[in-house]
């Protein structure tokens, strides 16, 4: 069990820093550290400097770092609050590379005399942007299926039921029987499916990124880009459910000897979604740009729009004249909001209020 204790904690290190290094070369090729450059200018000495740059530093703060965390590892506030130091290193790492490549941009005069040119395909949303929503039976059939399990088995489960275990996966906190403690786990797979739906909509509603000078390329590129991301969503939607399922399964007693189990479980879940978003967005790059099509030429695609002043830190959307709610994120793979939206907020608030409703419930 120790051996899980030490993995459960080293994982997000490791996933974080994979992250970190892999990020800056699956984005579209013309959004450097969150600023747009020129196609011409790519190849440009000081902006490649910027980019080895962050990935020495990158690397070295965040190995010496974790380092330091397996040292301490005992100590368990200290490994737990080290995520979120090396979140911060990341950002800062990130924001660091941004400022200089806005500042080398801004030098040397890239956005000089360049044109702006948006295109949209008034066919785009007669396609088939994403897989079927009726995918989305599989995770509510589990839902079904542990209820149905917890009805059943609801008058044999023990008056103090374990709610949540810990690193080891030991129980460290128990509650008593009632109809809120045992289905609660069924409450928290129904807001789950909830949350991904709406990712899944996300994706489907998020704003047209095609390149101008290629756009049925492009476009066939975005689209499967949004089937393949949509499909994992389904995907990631089905395994949380199942682990849930498997952790409602050791409240209700039907699984046995739940120590070992419960944090394998976990372990697997965590890896082989973390390793399946990876290895989808180094496959894909952001926008479907790194998918290969057969009758593509070696001309580079890329979104042809500086639209660098909408951006703050290359990370937060804010455009009040985009009546988009839903965009491409510019530093990573996915889609981010645009918060100039009054929708978008209210959004926001309903999406805390569900996290603090999770946190509450578990």
């Amino acid at each position: 069990m120790n051996m899980l204790y030490y993995i459960n904690l080293l994982m997000p290190y490791f996933i974080l820093i994979v992250i970190g290094a892999i990020t800056p070369f699956i984005t579209r090729k013309t959004i450097v550290f969150g600023v747009h450059v020129p196609k011409d200018f790519l190849k440009d000495k000081e902006l490649q400097e910027i980019k080895t740059l962050y990935i020495i530093n990158f690397l070295t703060v965040s190995l010496v770092f974790m380092i330091l965390v397996v040292i301490r590892m005992k100590n368990i506030n200290f490994a737990v609050g080290g995520i979120f130091i090396e979140v911060i290193i990341m950002f800062a790492m990130y924001m660091k590379a941004h400022y200089e490549v806005s500042a080398l941009k801004s030098k040397k005069e890239w956005s000089k005399g360049k044109k702006e040119i948006a295109v949209v395909d008034m066919d785009f949303r007669k396609e088939k942007i994403v897989v079927s929503s009726l995918w989305f039976l599989l995770p509510a059939a589990i839902i079904i299926l542990t209820l149905i399990v917890g009805i059943y088995m609801y008058p044999n489960i023990p008056q103090m039921i374990p709610m949540h275990f810990n690193f080891r996966g030991e129980a460290d906190s128990f509650a008593k029987k009632s109809i809120m403690s045992v289905f609660s786990i069924s409450i928290v797979q129904l807001i789950m499916t909830i949350l991904m739906f709406v990712s899944y909509k996300m994706i489907e509603l998020a704003k047209q990124q095609i390149d101008p000078s290629d756009p049925e390329l492009s476009k066939e590129k975005n689209l499967k880009f949004r089937r393949i991301w949509s499909g994992f969503v389904v995907f990631a939607s089905t395994l949380i459910n199942v682990i849930l399922m498997g952790t409602a399964f050791i409240v209700y007693g039907v699984i046995k000897d739940w120590q070992s189990k419960i944090a394998v479980f976990s372990i697997l879940t965590g890896l082989i979604i973390t390793i399946a978003a990876i290895v989808i967005s180094v496959m894909t790059g952001q926008g479907g740009e790194r998918i290969k099509i057969d009758r593509e030429n070696d001309r580079m695609s890329s979104v042809d729009r500086d639209d660098d002043r909408y951006w703050k830190g290359g990370l937060i959307y804010y455009n009040p004249d985009d009546p988009a709610l839903f965009v491409e994120k510019r530093f990573g793979v996915g889609w981010t909001v645009n918060f100039a939206r009054p929708s978008i907020w209210i959004f926001t608030l309903v999406l805390i209020f569900i996290i603090m409703l999770l946190k509450y419930i578990s």
